[in-house]
């Protein structure tokens, strides 16, 4: 099929748009105005459905709009079917039983093609409901073919990218939708009727808190200050408690900044919850009690399956502490609560060949365990119980053991769903646990918590005791749609630009951004402090048997049940695939290296890191300010190829 670029220099056009151009001429020489006027439709498809033997007896006229998806027949007349939101009907047009004018127009009608009906109901001689046309008109003209196979949209990026024309060919996925929003709706519904309040607290905030990640920076012009889009809600709702309100709930756009995959998107929608007064227990009947009743309202029942597995919501859901389930689930039943030290924590870790820094606690190793070990078996609904402390900074301590909180996550299919405490409300206590994550940000944790100053200073005016929720709702759709990836369940998905167009202002931006950062921002070096050279000297010979390598980055992903591990699939000028592992996670984001050329050794022997053969090292660059390591990957010049040596 050819295409020709257009007079004005805009989109090119294939054959059958230039075709559908010059019947949009055509009907406009009819006297007809393609792109119509208000339609009063008194039926949708499915109403007719409902009420065919009726609408048939009494001979009704009926009035409907939709898009024809099927035009069949030549000659003196045609079927077309016709889709509006509640489904498909048949239409039949006959040249003798329509105006001359509207006979001469639905000649130059296209699949795509918006139309207003009116006419009257019966069936074929094969049983097929049909609407018998006796008017209709164009409501909009479509001037760009549907795909070619109308009824099977079935690229998954095209789906995503082009949501509209997912939801017009796609039945199935209008119904998902419709399901998420019969699902927000009885959310509200429960929290209204058991009498919370429903609140809205900032999107924009001097300073993120609220949850442990990476959140997006902006500048607010006006006030002259860095600002961070919400990565929770959690310590606004907390200071409307100090203020009084005693149940409350937000429904909440999040943003953090982290990597996409099939369940993480950077912008995601979550329900945080809070009962002044009430405890776990409050929160984890809370949490049984919005399944469900989003299982109702999506299925009727609280059995549904997913990707072929019968799942139950019905209350009440088992409990394992996170000890437990790491006992129960490991191959040697390895049991934290009897550890002692934090050598004892190692150990197990090492048995277990989970991966953790000098600065992890007993608490992130056990956390880490429960990831690499438990999770993927929590299939059938569980509340996961006494998270530790040092993965809890807003949760009260367990009276029976510091070294846990009174926190529990739930789990269905493997996958973290609900998040709730006993809130921590002790102002002294919340401070020290905010100096705690200052520590760990010290030590190359960036998703730790900062000190929240004012809303210390809130605590420290009374909060009553309280049980906090935070159900991810994006994930509870999935589940509750049979979706595969998040991005089935979001209207629309964050993407990557496609087009060379979307590609070229892209880069463009980004490109004054850096400008502009680079012209206002002088770099300040006086803070930064350089490891010593190394006094000893090498002797060239052994130097020289290191065989440094320009690489390109092909591929690079999070390595699964690690939060500091990359993989990189690099290609190192030989033609097979090069795999290097690195432990620069808490530095970059997979997308952020694909494309780019690295600097390697090549000739390393391999090194097992979870479970994977990693074929040499990528060189950084190490410096330390303020006493935090700054780390950046040594990158060149894209036109060095492949497997370019360095001397």
């Amino acid at each position: 099929m050819t295409e020709k670029m257009n007079q004005n220099n805009g989109p090119k056009l294939n054959d059958q748009m230039l075709i559908r151009r010059e019947k949009l001429e055509k009907i406009r020489a009819l006297g007809v105005e393609p792109y119509g006027q208000k339609f009063d439709y008194d039926h949708h498809a499915s109403d007719i459905r409902q009420q065919a033997e009726e609408l048939e007896k009494n001979e009704t006229h009926v009035r409907l709009a939709g898009r024809i998806m099927i035009r069949r027949g030549q000659g003196k007349t045609a079927f077309c079917v016709l889709r509006d939101q509640s489904g498909d009907i048949q239409l039949y047009f006959r040249k003798d039983e329509l105006p001359e004018n509207e006979w001469a127009l639905f000649k130059l009608v296209d699949l795509g093609d918006i139309l207003g009906i009116e006419g009257v109901v019966f069936k074929t001689h094969t049983g097929e409901l049909t609407v018998r046309v006796l008017h209709f008109t164009m409501l909009s003209k479509s001037l760009r073919p549907l795909p070619e196979k109308w009824h099977g949209l079935t690229d998954k990026e095209q789906r995503y990218r082009q949501r509209y024309l997912d939801l017009m060919v796609n039945p199935e996925v209008k119904d998902t939708f419709v399901k998420r929003a019969a699902m927000m709706r009885a959310i509200r519904q429960w929290y209204t009727d058991h009498g919370f309040l429903e609140v809205e607290t900032p999107v924009l905030q001097p300073l993120y808190g609220g949850a442990n990640a990476k959140p997006f920076t902006t500048h607010f012009n006006a006030l002259d200050m860095t600002m961070y889009l919400r990565i929770a809600p959690e310590l606004y709702l907390k200071r409307l408690l100090v203020g009084g309100y005693e149940r409350i709930f937000e429904i909440t756009r999040n943003f953090r900044n982290e990597g996409m995959d099939t369940r993480h998107n950077p912008e995601f929608t979550a329900i945080e919850t809070y009962q002044a007064y009430g405890d776990i227990e409050d929160v984890i009947n809370q949490t049984e009690q919005i399944v469900e009743a989003c299982a109702m309202a999506a299925y009727g029942t609280t059995k549904f399956k997913y990707e072929d597995t019968e799942i139950d919501v019905k209350a009440p859901w088992p409990r394992l502490t996170m000890a437990e389930a790491v006992k129960k689930y490991t191959p040697t039943h390895e049991d934290f609560d009897a550890c002692k030290t934090i050598d004892d924590a190692r150990a197990i870790a090492d048995r277990l060949h989970v991966e953790y820094s000098e600065f992890d606690g007993f608490g992130k190793i056990l956390a880490e365990c429960f990831d690499a070990y438990a999770e993927e078996h929590l299939i059938q609904p569980v509340h996961i119980t006494r998270h530790p402390i040092e993965v809890s900074p807003l949760s009260k301590l367990d009276p029976a053991d510091p070294r846990y909180t009174i926190r529990f996550e739930s789990y269905i299919y493997g996958r973290e769903l609900a998040n709730g405490f006993s809130e921590l409300n002790d102002p002294i206590d919340q401070r020290q646990r905010f100096e705690m994550q200052v520590e760990e940000r010290k030590h190359g944790d960036d998703e730790a918590h900062p000190i929240d100053e004012d809303f210390l200073t809130a605590l420290e005016y009374g909060m009553p005791p309280t049980g906090g929720l935070g159900i991810g709702l994006d994930r509870l759709f999935m589940l509750m749609t049979n979706s595969a990836s998040i991005r089935d369940i979001l209207l629309f998905p964050a993407m990557k630009p496609e087009t060379a167009l979307e590609k070229k202002v892209a880069k463009e931006a980004e490109a004054a951004a850096a400008d502009m950062e680079e012209a206002e921002e002088a770099i300040d070096f006086s803070k930064v402090e350089i490891e010593p050279l190394f006094q000893d000297f090498v002797d060239f010979d052994t130097f020289s048997k290191f065989d440094f390598r320009a690489v390109k980055v092909k591929e690079c992903s999070a390595v699964p049940k690690s939060k500091k591990l990359l993989k990189f699939v690099l290609d190192d000028g030989t033609g097979e695939d090069r795999i290097i592992l690195s432990g620069i996670h808490a530095y970059y984001e997979p997308e952020e290296l694909a494309g780019k050329t690295l600097i390697a050794i090549t000739n390393l022997p391999p090194r097992k890191m979870m479970g994977i053969d990693s074929c040499g090292m990528l060189l950084s660059a190490i410096h330390q300010e303020e006493g935090e390591e700054k780390l950046h990957l040594l990158m060149v010049d894209r036109h060095i190829p492949a497997g370019a040596k360095l001397y």
